[in-house]
């Protein structure tokens, strides 16, 4: 009778421990399932922006680069779908793996054109381009229910660099298609966008926020230079001039994207 008064404590003692040791795997997957959810809908757009600059130069760094960006992209949902956060139902993975298929056989095909017969077919293109803003909405919905519904709490900030993000990435595509693509006119009315320079606006809110809330240090320095590479290409992006050297709007486009992602590797780690 004593030696189980004894235990009783030792093992209720043990059972605290491993629940406590449980959250943070719990909290490290729902982190990872948020993050992996977000780097798929970047990788996507910034595929179709390749695409459009391979479409108009048959160069083949640019077709590489769209391989790369489809296979990070195939990498990031496959970790969604075994991930053991378990904040989405099998269904609403099967449509955001049906939405992605749609589009990675649009993408191939497109790409196989250009390569093949040196030009594309600018139905299959202008398709690719409202499929691509289809899955971003799809995309979307998913990532706000997951955040809303995990317990894992993500930091107002990472939200707005992630939301920033996006936010480039589309219109760096929508960019390019101006650029490079006479099926300008498709991909500039797909699913009801907003104007471009709606959107460059909407990115001036979001960067001005991001650097507000950063406070001191690295992180404020950091969101400050990704606010100054942002002013120097904001006017082309709101007053759209073909004078414009698209690949310099590309590579400042692309590093803001690239400090964004640092930023908030930084702040999750924090």
């Amino acid at each position: 009778m004593n030696n189980t008064h004894l235990r009783l404590p030792s093992v209720l003692a043990a059972l605290v421990l491993l629940l406590a040791s449980s959250f943070p795997v719990h909290a490290d997957e729902g982190a990872a399932f948020l993050r992996n959810l977000h780097e798929f809908r970047v990788n996507n757009f910034m595929a179709l922006s390749n695409y459009y600059r391979y479409s108009a130069t048959n160069d083949s760094a640019a077709r590489d680069t769209i391989r790369e960006l489809m296979g990070e992209a195939t990498r990031n949902l496959q970790a969604v779908s075994e991930s053991g956060a378990n904040v989405l139902t099998d269904e609403q993975i099967a449509s955001l793996r049906s939405e992605f298929g749609t589009f990675s056989e649009l993408m191939a095909q497109n790409v196989s054109d250009v390569t093949e017969i040196g030009y594309p077919d600018l139905r299959l293109v202008g398709e690719m381009a409202n499929q691509a803003v289809a899955l971003s909405n799809v995309a979307q919905e998913l990532y706000a229910q997951a955040r809303d519904s995990s317990q894992t709490p993500v930091k107002p900030e990472v939200e707005t660099a992630r939301s920033a993000s996006v936010l480039m990435a589309q219109m760096l595509s929508r960019y390019a298609a101006r650029s490079y693509s006479p099926v300008t006119q498709t991909f500039q009315g797909a699913s009801g966008l907003a104007p471009l320079d709606e959107q460059a606006r909407e990115l001036d809110d979001l960067l001005g926020d991001f650097v507000m809330s950063t406070g001191e240090g690295d992180l404020r320095g950091t969101a400050v230079e990704i606010k100054t590479k942002w002013g120097f290409i904001r006017d082309s992006y709101i007053n759209y001039n073909k004078q414009n050297v698209v690949f310099v709007i590309e590579r400042y486009s692309r590093s803001i994207l690239d400090e964004l992602d640092s930023a908030v590797s930084s702040l999750e780690n924090a």
